[in-house]
């Protein structure tokens, strides 16, 4: 199986690429990079060196079409620009089949706030991208973005009533389209744990597992890579979150606790978690 991934490549984060090319080449699965940028390290660093390279996107198009290329899933995930969320929906759209399950990650913003690549055109493409999708997976905050609802009066709720909440946005954003909606990092009453909010063929649940209460860089690049390499296995939904939460939980326990959250956690030994 092989899986093109749209996504920067960054030397510090253990994120993005680094995470799509070790997460499936650990299931078995050939992940053909496209990479959007080069960081010396990922954006949440204080001072980063950034080489864009959306120039790449179209001429990776041409050529792999050119050899006559197909995939079996596609995954998307940080977009430095409009332009590169332009190029990226061409490719979903020249190399989608019926065999091919797209997954595309609305790298936007976390906590409430966006991140330094957003801008308004840009929501306007991940839009357009979402509609091509069969996976969406978003955290809440860019759960509220694409559904253009208010953080302020989301944000606040928990309980029953964040999660009713989050089954009406995720049925916003394509839920009742019959997409998958996996909305990770949502807050839960239990101390101790996060939850993940899936949601297939009209059925939702709450993924739960284990937190120490820190947001790690890369994690939900970890989880949509091992999501989408679980569920085109022959996995459902709702198994290949418990898949990607329990590899991820394992992870955050080996990581030391002195640990910057920018440095992503330890999760290389953790691969063979993964392996068939």
């Amino acid at each position: 199986m092989k899986i093109a991934a749209i996504n920067d490549l960054s030397g510090f984060g253990k994120c993005s690429l680094v995470a799509d090319m070790t997460v499936l080449s650990a299931m078995g699965i050939q992940c053909c990079p496209i990479p959007t940028a080069v960081l010396s390290a990922q954006t949440g660093y204080p001072s980063f060196y950034s080489k864009d390279l959306t120039g790449i996107i179209p001429e990776y198009t041409r050529e792999w079409k050119k050899q006559g290329e197909c995939f079996d899933g596609i995954i998307t995930g940080f977009m430095m620009s409009k332009e590169q969320a332009i190029n990226s929906l061409e490719f979903i759209r020249q190399f989608k089949t019926e065999k091919t399950t797209v997954l595309v990650d609305p790298v936007m913003g976390d906590d409430g706030r966006t991140y330094k690549n957003f801008s308004v055109d840009l929501l306007h493409t991940i839009r357009e991208m979402t509609k091509d999708a069969d996976i969406i997976t978003p955290n809440l905050t860019e759960l509220i973005l694409l559904a253009g609802d208010s953080p302020e009066s989301v944000l606040r709720l928990r309980g029953d009533e964040l999660t009713r909440d989050i089954f009406r946005l995720s049925m916003l954003v394509g839920g009742d389209q019959g997409k998958t909606i996996a909305v990770t990092g949502i807050p839960m009453k239990e101390a101790g744990e996060v939850g993940n909010f899936i949601l297939e063929k009209g059925e939702s649940r709450i993924i739960s597992s284990g937190s120490n209460g820190l947001h790690y860089s890369g994690t939900g690049d970890l989880f949509a890579a091992v999501f989408l390499g679980a569920y085109i296995s022959g996995k459902n939904a709702f198994d290949a979150a418990d898949t990607a939460s329990r590899f991820i939980y394992a992870s955050v326990k080996d990581t030391p606790a002195d640990t910057s959250p920018n440095s992503g956690v330890e999760y290389e030994k953790n691969l063979k978690l993964l392996m068939q």
